[in-house]
């Protein structure tokens, strides 16, 4: 499905210390259609600044982005506007995915109108179905986000994207910030849909744990650079990197 050539990203100097920052070393790898990709490291090894650049939120310094066998490296903001509709991105914290100003049923429907998909009643329609699928009970939607819970606000992100029928979905650190009764929960209605959306994902976690189960294959990253990228199951049992064997011995030894 997504195919990134060389991709890189650098700050530019800092005026006070004359240095810049590589955000993202070239990075080369695919991700097929259906796959789960999970992405872990450390903060600021720079995960989220790679999912913005394959998503082109953020303009990328060189490499190639092909989606579908096209290269939409070159793509302007009006070219990129019908692609939107099918790569989503959840973000970290629930709370700010979401404007206060308006109610959930608002913010549910902001997408297909913004796209110009449905007229308001069908929109209506399609999103009291999704609620189902992501258990939440419509006497919610007059609410504003800060009336209910963060959990709750994650089930209402996920409807959203899902408004736009998206084939791929950026989650970055999904449940990194609920509670860890909930966070079984959502990760559980993550792989439902996947499966009963047909969705590709790319899972970005610190939690070696939670991409383990939720990823087919596990990109390690570092200061910028992806230092191995396997099979889930072989990341765990073999790395091969030495900063892999790290988090996996820490990890081990957090278990025990």
């Amino acid at each position: 499905m997504l195919e990134i050539i060389e991709l890189h990203k650098r700050y530019r100097s800092n005026w006070l210390t004359g240095r810049g920052h590589q955000a993202v070393e070239p990075a080369t790898f695919h991700i097929a259609e259906g796959e789960s990709l999970g992405l872990v490291g450390e903060s600021g090894s720079g995960k989220s600044t790679l999912a913005r650049l394959l998503l082109k939120l953020i303009s990328a310094d060189g490499g190639r982005i092909l989606y579908k066998g096209t290269d939409i490296s070159g793509y302007s903001l009006k070219q990129m506007r019908p692609l939107r509709r099918e790569l989503q991105i959840m973000f970290q914290h629930p709370h700010s995915a979401l404007n206060p100003r308006r109610t959930l049923l608002d913010s549910l429907l902001e997408p297909v109108l913004l796209h110009r998909i449905m007229n308001k009643a069908a929109a209506r329609e399609k999103a009291l179905a999704l609620l189902d699928v992501v258990g939440i009970r419509a006497e919610l939607l007059p609410r504003y986000p800060h009336q209910i819970s963060g959990g709750q606000i994650q089930r209402i992100v996920i409807a959203r994207a899902l408004m736009l029928e998206p084939k791929f979905l950026v989650l970055d650190e999904p449940t990194s910030m609920l509670d860890v009764s909930v966070q079984a929960q959502v990760t559980q209605l993550l792989q439902r849909i996947r499966k009963e959306f047909g969705l590709t994902y790319l899972f970005i976690s610190h939690d070696l744990e939670l991409v383990r189960h939720m990823c087919d294959r596990i990109g390690v990253m570092k200061e910028g650079r992806i230092v191995e990228l396997d099979e889930s199951e072989r990341i765990m049992e073999r790395p091969q990197h030495p900063y892999t064997k790290q988090l996996v011995n820490a990890f081990q030894a957090f278990k025990q």
